[in-house]
Formats: structure tokens, C-alpha cells, sequence
């Protein structure tokens, strides 16, 4: 027995030891400021960004080339008989729109645990936002088992668009009843729309809820009446945007290379300029947005757009127009990446009263009108550092022009809204693009010089990308074909496209 003892006293004295350099090992290893849970409000912040830098960026992309806010101006590297139009058109942010979904669910969820209620109803926002462009970009995709690879759901199956729709408005719904109930939980300072102002969140996402009804009214009258209803009727439970104060955008410190990496190219080598259509449409109207926008050409002074794939044949760089040089670098920052302007929500409620859809008739209709060319008027005004904003003596003159002014058919006072409405969206990717296949205005020919030749408009989405149709083929197929049933660039119109002629 005392062997025994001799040899296991030292065996638990060891183990003892190893227990406890074991115990220090992990405390001296243990990185104080990297915490295991990420608070809530910094993981909001870090979804937004990362969502926002993939998809809301102005840039000469493909997307662009639908919208035509920009078009080339280096002749050489894009020389004017190109014929490859759309040929690059791909769906890198496919998989950036998942990646943000599975942040915002997690926030979701432990927001609802904690009953962290703001936070909940901002992230539910975000969410419908985000789903909303994506949607809108490529119609029909995963949703209801999309972000469960944890449990096990590695294909998941799609949704129609109508379907994710029905789940956008329900995420509005419920965060803006959220909101009307005025708790005082913080979202965070790093919240970069708000910096943690919950009565903007609030608007924002009954806001949002008009942007969801307007997009939907040509193809579910009924669901968007009721939206509409809803939130102009009870403007204490459900504010929306009141002034340009109101917008939601993200920009990017100082010099930040890549925050907005399109304004700092095309500043330092003035690649890109103002696409022929919106330059054709200020100059028409005399617009005073014009020179907020471009600065003229070189050679002599006059205003000119380039075509969407390279330059306009007939001209040569000198004589296109570049963006206004301060443009965008505004107090020390560049940006911002745009997700919601004031003259938006005004131009929805014109259209509203104009239609019907909501009690107002004409008289609000044009009230709603002028505002929201006022406030794009104001919008546009303060992108350009220590320039003082248009006047608003200019402002009214614009509204009495004969082009602008509130008259004409029913049909005439809608193009001037959905034309208003183009030109205050500018530098927006997503909501232009939308609008555009949804109203046909302004028309959206075909790029110069495309490679499918046989279209009447623009393409009505975006093309899965290839390795859907490779890993989720069982899924997919049905979808893909869709999309080869336009061609495989065009694809379908979708659900909310009820546009006639149109190919």
C-alpha cells in the first residue's frame, strides 16, 4: 500500500499542475478586447456596410447601362462599335445578399430574445430593404429555406416573387408596429443611416412600406391600397419622411479609396461621364440640376452626354462632359451610397392621389409634385461643396415651365412624375432600374451597339448566376429556363412588370 501512495502522490500533484497552467494558459490567451458575442449594434452596422459597398455603389455596371446615368468616356479602352453590351453582365452579389440575410437573421433573433425592440424593428427594416433589391434584380429565388445550411437545408428551394413580397410587407408591417410603440432601447451610434435615431428608423421604414406599395400597384391594387391606406391614415403611428433630412445613405470617411471607389477613378481620371439620356433630359428642361450634376466639355463648353457603351461615335473625348468635379466629395467624405431620398416618398404620393389609390385628387397630387421637385432641387444642391442650393426663385420657375408644370392628361401628369422621379433618383442603381421596367419611362432602349440586337427595351433582370445552376440543379431548372425563355441576358419580365410590347 505505501508504494502505492509513493507513486500516487506525485501522478495527482501532476495533475493538479497540468490543471492549472491549463487555467492560465487559457486566461493569458484569451484577447480582452476581442469579445466572443459582437454587440448588436455593431453587428447591424457591419451588415449594412457590407450590403451597401456590393450593391449600392454608382458605377458603370451593367445595371447602369439600363439606367444610363453613366456612360464612357475613354475612347480607347472603349472604342464605339463595341459590341459586347450586357456580354459581362454577371451576379457577383448573389451571394452577398445571402451573406448579409444570415447576419440580419441572427440580429433578429437575439434581438427578440433580449426583447432589444428597436434593434429588432431596424434589422427587420434592413432586411426588407435588401430583399426587396434583390428580388427586384432577379425575380424568383431562394427565401423561406434560404440561410439554413446549419440545419442542413444545403439546396434550397425558390420563392416566387409574389411570395417574397408578401414576406417584405410583413417585415415592414411588423417593425413599424415595432416603432409605434415608442420603446426607448438604443440601435447604437454605429449606425451608419441614423447614428441611432429611432424616430428616422421609424419613418424609413414606413417609407419603405410606400416604396413597396408603389412597386406593386400595377399587378395587386388591392394589397397596395391597403398599405397605402394604412400608413397616410394614421400619420402618428406610421410617420414617414418629412424633409431631404430624412434620406438614407452610408458615406465613406475622407479619403477612403474604396468606400466609394467609382467617385475617386472617375475624379482622378475622369473615365466615366453623365450618360446621354439624363444630360438630353436636363437640357431639354432647362433644368438648374444640370450643372450639379456635369461639368461641360472641354473643347466648348456645352453640355453633351456619352452613349452607354463607350463614347458617342461622333465626338471626341473633350467634347463629352464629365461629373461635376466636387460632386459627391462633400465635407471631407466621399460618398454617399444612396438607399432612400425625401422627393422619393413625394413622388409616391403623387402618384397615389393622381390614381386614385388614395383620397387627395388632382390638388394634393400636384402638391406632392412640386414638393418632390423641390426637394430633389435641394438634394442634388448640397452634393456640391460650398455651393450655395438652388434658389428657390429658380425653383419656382422651373415648376411654371411648360415642360414641368403641373397640366395635360392624367396620363401626361404621370410621365412628368415618373420623369421627376428619374432624374431625383439619380445616382441611385437599384430604385431607377425598377421604376423604369415598371413605368416604362423614361423608355429603356437597348444599349449602342448591343450584342442582342433583337429588344425593344432594356433586360427585365439580372442572370442567376452559373453555379445555381450547377450545385441547386434540382431547384433551379425551372427558373433558368425563365430566364432563356427572354435569352439568357434579358430573361422574363417579372411579377410586377406589367408592362405590354415590351421584348
Amino acid at each position: 500500500m505505501k508504494k502505492i501512495y509513493k507513486y500516487l502522490l506525485p501522478f495527482v500533484s501532476l495533475i493538479f499542475l497540468l490543471s492549472a497552467c491549463t487555467k492560465d494558459f487559457v486566461e493569458m490567451n484569451t484577447d480582452p478586447n476581442a469579445p466572443v458575442d459582437v454587440p448588436l449594434e455593431n453587428e447591424l452596422a457591419g451588415a449594412m456596410i457590407k450590403f451597401d459597398g456590393g450593391f449600392m455603389p454608382i458605377s458603370n455596371n451593367n445595371i447602369m447601362l439600363s439606367v444610363n446615368y453613366v456612360g464612357g468616356r475613354w475612347g480607347n479602352a472603349y472604342p464605339p462599335d463595341i459590341s459586347s453590351t450586357y456580354q459581362n453582365w454577371t451576379s457577383e452579389n448573389w451571394g452577398g445578399y445571402y451573406t448579409t440575410m444570415t447576419n440580419l437573421n441572427d440580429i433578429i433573433a437575439k434581438a427578440t430574445e433580449a426583447e432589444a425592440h428597436n434593434m429588432l424593428a431596424a434589422a427587420l427594416t434592413y432586411r426588407a430593404e435588401i430583399t426587396q433589391i434583390a428580388t427586384d434584380r432577379w425575380g424568383e429565388m431562394p427565401y423561406y429555406e434560404a440561410c439554413k445550411a446549419s440545419e442542413g437545408v444545403l439546396r434550397p428551394a425558390y420563392d416566387d416573387q409574389e411570395t417574397i413580397y408578401s414576406e417584405i410587407i410583413k417585415d415592414l408591417k411588423t417593425a413599424a408596429d415595432i416603432f409605434k410603440e415608442g420603446y426607448d432601447d438604443p440601435i447604437g451610434t454605429v449606425d451608419p443611416f441614423y447614428h441611432g435615431d429611432v424616430s428616422k428608423w421609424q419613418k424609413l421604414c414606413n417609407s419603405l412600406r410606400l416604396r413597396v406599395a408603389v412597386r406593386i400597384s400595377f399587378v395587386d391594387e388591392a394589397t397596395a391600397k391597403s398599405i397605402i391606406s394604412e400608413v397616410l391614415g394614421n400619420p402618428t403611428d406610421y410617420p414617414i419622411s418629412e424633409d431631404i433630412d430624412d434620406r438614407a445613405e452610408i458615406t465613406y470617411a475622407g479619403d477612403n479609396t474604396w468606400g466609394v471607389g467609382f467617385w475617386y477613378w472617375n475624379n482622378l481620371l475622369l473615365h466615366s461621364g453623365p450618360g446621354e439620356r439624363i444630360v438630353n433630359i436636363l437640357k431639354a428642361y432647362n433644368d438648374p440640376r444640370l450643372p450639379r450634376i456635369a461639368e461641360p466639355a472641354i473643347s466648348d463648353g456645352e453640355y453633351r452626354g456619352t452613349s452607354r457603351v463607350g463614347r458617342s461615335q461622333e465626338y471626341e473625348v473633350e467634347d463629352i462632359s464629365y461629373f461635376q468635379r466636387n460632386y459627391y466629395v462633400v465635407n471631407g467624405t466621399t460618398g454617399p451610397n444612396i438607399h432612400y431620398r425625401h422627393s422619393e416618398v413625394c413622388f409616391n404620393k403623387a402618384e397615389f392621389f393622381l390614381r386614385g389609390l388614395y383620397p387627395g385628387g388632382d390638388a394634393a397630387a400636384q402638391q406632392a409634385y412640386e414638393e418632390g421637385v423641390y426637394s430633389s432641387m435641394k438634394e442634388l444642391s448640397i452634393m456640391v461643396d460650398g455651393t450655395p442650393q438652388i434658389a428657390d426663385d429658380v425653383i419656382d420657375a422651373y415648376l411654371a415651365s411648360d415642360s414641368t408644370s403641373w397640366s395635360g392628361t392624367t396620363q401626361e401628369k404621370l410621365r412628368k412624375i415618373w420623369i421627376q422621379k428619374y432624374i431625383a433618383m439619380c445616382f441611385m442603381q437599384n430604385e431607377p432600374w425598377a421604376e423604369m421596367r415598371r413605368t416604362d419611362t423614361p423608355t429603356d432602349y437597348p444599349a449602342v451597339g448591343c450584342y442582342y440586337p433583337n429588344h425593344n427595351r432594356g433586360p427585365f433582370r439580372c442572370p442567376y448566376p452559373a453555379d445555381e445552376e450547377l450545385m441547386n440543379s434540382e431547384n433551379s431548372k425551372p427558373y433558368f429556363e425563365r430566364q432563356y425563355a427572354g435569352d439568357y441576358l434579358w430573361g422574363a419580365q417579372l411579377w410586377w412588370d406589367k408592362r405590354t410590347g415590351v421584348y
